[in-house]
């Protein structure tokens, strides 16, 4: 729903609208001399629409040289919008005759420009005769014809952009689960997410699909953004024009181009819609042109850069700096894989160097529970990208089920609509039986069954009435059925409680303390007094050395994709065959009691020695005077990932292999903790300026072959590890290089010792 704005009264918004009319009706005027006909219109001033209310709006073509009789086609250009179109205003046309009606109901807001043209079928169907002048317009009439629209809605629409990873590896197979690939589990949570929309849309709000492999993939032609949430012409949930329709239809294959996938959903957003999400999702390091760059002076940069295959049909801009894009908009990644792809997708939604599109990052490493923890990011993603309004996770709570369970939500007195979600793995759920219940009334006949590892109840305070009963208060979700893992989601709209929660820094590093910070507040004023605390999943030990330590894994017939880098292929394998690996991936849990006063809750967690993903998860509740007994939850997540190579720990020597001179370098933290293996993207060593192409031992080392025309005059090398300088001088003096002297000291302490020896003969002589 929405937060309503104060700052104009109605008296003054109704000024500005007579002002901007005054203004426009200034400029309504044929845009051709020489043509005594003209397209006009029925009202004669177009009157102002409102957002998602009808409009009307009748075009007439008139003049001495048009007759009843004459066909013409009619052809209508929006210019301020991407696509142009009066459907991308959220508004058709119909001809009549010689006039053609303009209805619907707009889905966007501000001034606009119809650019009107009507063409002759045939011949100069609008001359006219002596007396008159039509030789501007014989065979056509153009005109501008300016309209606006007011945002009469509730809230500020929003823009979604889904930009989905549909690369070969999602066709792996989720171990443990009944044969779900990481596909079907996509689908399953971009379904679910999509219901949620629908439940807190407006009618104006926006949807945008794009995929990626190698190749860009189209949801709808043309490509871009489409209403979503209209209130008499929705888009399908499912069946005809869905998106779960569309995605049944594709298949993962091909390679991985981020870049490319990025910049497509960027060239949907306009500046006429200020509320612009993307939400990334990926499962693998990419492995095509055009990237998003992590090297020093292009980072977080888009374009070709001529290091990979090139990707087909990604015609957005290039380059695209997403640390300042022309256009602004929030970025939410999610991602499956090891610290190297999770730490880039946090640096993509953290890029911004404007906080106020500052994004979030949902990193998983392991495919373990897959179906639960890719909901929980995404019910999360959802929550943000409606943040300026009112949807509020409650809680999202797993139940190890053995036969039955149960758990209570408690939805406070100012909440007026709840959303609860169980999911599961597909072979289980389809055997539970699940029961809602709320003051002794069943509701379980009104759980949804859409997709297959997921169950929806949704209600509002009107829908309730009937069952006279109350929507505020204690919900119970009971689950009886086989065992294993459920995870269920509250989610309530509320305009009068508002939650955030954020760890301070954007990015930290091994052995730094967190900052751990939640406001909260009732009606905008502080609400104190409640029991906060934050539950801390972080990694049982480093995830960098694990991953480096493991043995390689060679399977037959692995759905893998033949561009990748050799540590993606390792951590990939890793996932989907070796148990001990994603049983040490498994958290360690720990919690944190934060402090309150004025409304903010504070604390800190120093636990950070080990690279790896860190879960916090925010839960407050409590019981006040005013809003009653609440609790809510808010998931924040962070990569912790490495730091700085320390000189005394790091290794770094040449060797001779095979008559050539070898570098191999292996970064160590203070910690001793390794950088690991797929660091490819993020190491860099320049000699002599030109770079050295790097292979990956997938140990945590890395070795460069150098060529021994570039050691000729002793050659500055710089080495820079994830946008840090680690080392910058000259070869001989690079510890571990053994100060091999080159050529030219060679040569020149040869030429100094001949003159010694002539200069001892002389003095002899």
């Amino acid at each position: 729903m929405f937060r309503k704005d104060p700052s104009l009264s109605p008296v003054t918004k109704t000024g500005i609208v007579i002002v901007l009319l005054m203004l426009l009706s200034i400029g309504y005027k044929p845009a051709y001399a020489q043509c005594d006909n003209s397209i006009t219109t029925t009202p004669a001033m177009p009157p102002p629409g409102e957002l998602c209310n009808p409009y009307s709006l009748t075009l007439t073509v008139s003049g001495p040289g048009v007759q009843n009789t004459d066909s013409f086609s009619w052809i209508i250009n929006v210019p301020e919008l991407p696509m142009g179109t009066l459907a991308s205003l959220g508004l058709t046309g119909t001809p009549m005759g010689t006039s053609y009606k303009i209805t619907g109901q707009p889905t966007v807001f501000g001034n606009f420009t119809l650019q009107v043209t009507t063409q002759c079928a045939a011949g100069n169907c609008f001359d006219c005769g002596a007396g008159n002048n039509c030789t501007g317009c014989r065979d056509h009439i153009t005109q501008n014809i300016p309209i606006q629209v007011t945002n009469g809605a509730v809230r500020v629409p929003v823009d979604v952009v889904l930009v989905l990873d549909m690369s070969g590896s999602m066709m792996q197979i989720v171990p443990g689960s009944s044969s779900l690939s990481k596909w079907a589990v996509l689908k399953e949570s971009v379904q679910a997410f999509l219901e949620a929309y629908r439940a807190w849309g407006e009618c104006s709000d926006r949807i945008g699909v794009t995929y990626f492999d190698d190749t860009r993939h189209d949801f709808k032609t043309p490509r871009g953004m489409y209403v979503f949430n209209h209130d008499t012409t929705p888009m399908p949930l499912t069946g005809t024009g869905s998106i779960q329709e569309d995605m049944n239809a594709k298949g993962p294959a091909g390679l991985t181009c981020l870049g490319g996938g990025i910049m497509e959903g960027y060239s949907f957003l306009d500046a006429m819609h200020p509320k612009r999400n993307m939400i990334i999702f990926t499962d693998g390091m990419q492995n095509t042109d055009p990237m998003v760059s992590e090297a020093p002076g292009t980072n977080m940069v888009i374009n070709d850069y001529g290091m990979r295959p090139d990707g087909t049909g990604f015609t957005g801009p290039l380059p695209l700096d997403l640390k300042a894009p022309g256009i602004k908009f929030r970025s939410y990644t999610v991602g499956i894989g090891d610290n190297a792809l999770n730490g880039l997708l946090g640096n993509i939604a953290h890029a911004p160097t404007d906080n106020d599109f500052d994004g979030e990052s949902f990193p998983i490493n392991t495919t373990t529970n897959l179906p639960a923890n890719l909901d929980m990011s995404f019910s999360q993603t959802f929550v943000e990208n409606l943040a300026q309004f009112s949807p509020q996770l409650l809680d999202i709570r797993r139940i190890q089920l053995v036969q039955e369970a149960s758990t209570i939500f408690i939805a406070n007195p100012s909440a007026d609509k709840i959303m609860l979600r169980i999911v599961a793995d597909p072979a289980i759920l389809a055997k539970a039986r699940i029961q809602i219940e709320k003051d002794g009334k069943d509701f379980s006949s009104l759980v949804r069954t859409t997709g297959s590892m997921y169950r929806t109840f949704v209600m509002d305070t009107i829908r309730i009435r009937r069952y006279e009963t109350t929507l505020p208060g204690k919900w119970t979700v009971r689950i009886t059925g086989p065992s294993g893992l459920y995870q269920v989601t509250g989610i309530v709209n509320d305009e009068k409680i508002d939650v955030t929660a954020s760890l301070g820094h954007k990015s930290y590093a091994p052995g730094d303390a967190v900052s751990l910070e939640a406001l909260l507040q009732y009606k905008d004023q502080p609400l104190n007094g409640a029991h906060a605390r934050v539950w801390v999943a972080r990694p049982g030990q480093d995830v960098n050395d694990l991953f480096a330590q493991a043995g390689a894994v060679n399977p037959r017939d692995f759905p893998g994709e033949k561009g990748n880098d050799p540590g993606q292929t390792k951590y990939e394998a890793l996932l989907a065959f070796d148990k001990a690996f994603t049983a040490a991936l498994q958290p360690t849990i720990d919690s944190v009691s934060l402090t309150g006063a004025a409304g903010k809750y504070t604390g800190s967690y120093n636990n950070t020695q080990a690279s790896g993903i860190y879960t916090f998860i925010f839960r407050l509740q409590g019981n006040d005077p005013q809003a009653g007994e609440y609790e809510r939850f808010v998931l924040r997540t962070a990569v912790i990932d490495f730091g700085e190579a320390d000189r005394q720990k790091t290794v770094i020597r040449t060797v001779s292999a095979n008559a050539q001179t070898v570098l191999q370098f292996i970064p160590k933290n203070k910690f001793g903790s390794l950088l690991g293996p797929n660091r490819l993207s993020q190491v860099h060593i320049l000699l002599g300026g030109k770079p050295l192409t790097l292979t990956d031992r997938l140990d945590g080392s890395y070795e460069a072959t150098i060529p021994d025309s570039q050691l000729d005059g002793d050659p500055k090398v710089t080495i820079t590890i994830k946008d840090e300088t680690y080392y910058e001088g000259p070869y001989s003096d690079l510890a571990g290089t053994g100060h091999k002297k080159h050529l030219w000291w060679i040569l020149g302490g040869g030429i100094i010792v001949l003159i010694v020896l002539i200069l001892l003969f002389r003095r002899k002589r």
